[in-house]
């Protein structure tokens, strides 16, 4: 009989991946906040914006955006390597277990976009972990590395190639009509996208259980076919740099790890920070990408958030690992590890609360809360789920949805009530 491969104990868990996975859910959170309120394609900032909204516009796009779905996504390749461990260590199979996991998180990230938000980021995981799964799983971590870097490249050079395209276009004879036509058919995309903002606004804003959700329904899909191809490239390369991090040994003890990791912090942390300056300054919007701003500029801010939001992204990983190294920011890890140890829960209750507070069928509040407001409401909210969390986490071993999670994945009820008293967790 073939041994069944069993969830994490409180043992086997290491503290720093929960405070880096509390962390990530907070940056979401800042990212996402916007978005709750407001149509994915409305411009975050209008020339009747506030100087607050500017600033907090400004910190949003420097400091969180892109940043942490990438870090995110690092440990969710971590997760795979720790489980890849784990089977190989206990002579148990890893893949029907995995494809169990990954068809579950399917199916809640379906949920989540249909139910409560189209930003819905789940389903985009399970789908990329298939390729993680069969394709890279085996792979040496310089193969990780090379394809991660191949992977992020094509994105910036698929978009530099649609500008040079459409510039060159531009510049065709003028008797071929190109340039108008072009033109022509932005402006019919921009006006579309304008007339769907204004048609949301009082859709959800307004709009009942059941008209929101068929709005929803009809948002997601399109948000999926349009910005999901876009998004897989950069969550695949995360994956696989999170991978390689635990075939190299990011998270075992020893003077390889702070050498590591300060070595890396000498050139990513500046240049990243470099790099997300230069997106900031420059006034990038993401949810505008490709109406009327799809030039070289957008090229290079794509180019500089990229690559600067993996550079940020590992350099707060190895800033998390030192202090955890060297005993520093304790009180850091009480705060970010319980959250982290259910991450999805809170990722979930995040979405539940603001749509809430947002849609209709709630308080309304749709369009009502610009940049500087969503910020204040992201970090009063996420201190709230602090310590919500730890209250949680002192009666139950797992989060409530992480528990539906390993029921489903392992086929056997989980016991949720905490029999010990365990320190943070992750896995």
């Amino acid at each position: 009989m073939t041994a069944r491969l069993l969830p994490i104990s409180a043992t086997e868990r290491i503290p720093v991946i929960d405070q880096l996975r509390g962390f990530a859910i907070f940056g979401i959170l800042v990212v996402n906040m916007f978005y709750f309120f407001h149509p994915f394609f409305a411009p975050q900032l209008t020339a009747a914006s506030s100087a607050a909204d500017r600033a907090a516009g400004f910190l949003i796009t420097f400091l969180f955006l892109g940043k942490f779905y990438t870090l995110f996504s690092f440990l969710f390749g971590l997760g795979l390597h720790v489980q890849m461990t784990r089977a190989e260590a206990s002579g148990r199979r890893l893949v029907p277990v995995y494809l169990r996991r990954l068809l579950v998180l399917a199916v809640l990230g379906l949920a989540h976009g249909v139910l409560l938000w189209i930003g819905d980021i789940l389903l985009l995981y399970a789908v990329t972990g298939l390729l993680l799964l069969w394709l890279f799983r085996n792979r040496s971590p310089r193969t990780l590395k090379a394809w991660a870097i191949v992977l992020l490249t094509s994105l910036v050079l698929l978009i530099g190639g649609a500008v040079a395209a459409l510039t060159a276009a531009r510049y065709a004879p003028p008797e071929s009509g190109a340039r108008e036509k072009i033109e022509a058919d932005f402006a019919a995309i921009a006006a579309e996208i304008d007339r769907k903002v204004a048609e949301d606004y009082v859709t959800y804003a307004t709009g009942d259980l059941g008209t929101i959700t068929r709005a929803r329904w009809r948002d997601y899909s399109e948000l999926l076919t349009r910005v999901g191809p876009w998004m897989l490239p950069s969550v695949l390369a995360m994956f696989l740099l999170g991978l390689r991090a635990g075939k190299r040994g990011w998270f075992e003890p020893g003077p390889a790890q702070e050498q590591r990791c300060r070595r890396l912090l000498r050139w990513a942390l500046p240049l990243g920070l470099l790099l997300n300056f230069y997106v900031a300054v420059t006034g990038f919007e993401q949810n505008r990408m490709g109406v009327e701003i799809f030039t070289w500029q957008t090229v290079l801010q794509i180019t500089a958030l990229t690559y600067g939001s993996v550079m940020l992204a590992l350099s707060w990983v190895a800033l998390m690992i030192l202090a955890d190294c060297r005993g520093t920011l304790r009180g850091l890890r009480g705060a970010l590890a319980p959250v982290g140890r259910m991450a999805l829960s809170n990722y979930l209750l995040q979405s539940v609360v603001m749509t809430t507070l947002a849609f209709g069928y709630g308080f309304g509040l749709y369009g009502q809360v610009g940049l500087a407001v969503g910020l204040g409401l992201a970090l009063g909210f996420f201190a709230l789920q602090i310590p919500l969390s730890r209250w949680w986490l002192a009666r139950y071993r797992f989060g409530p949805v992480e528990w539906l999670w390993r029921t489903l994945t392992y086929g056997r009820l989980q016991q949720g009530r905490s029999v010990e008293t365990v320190g943070p967790e992750s896995g």
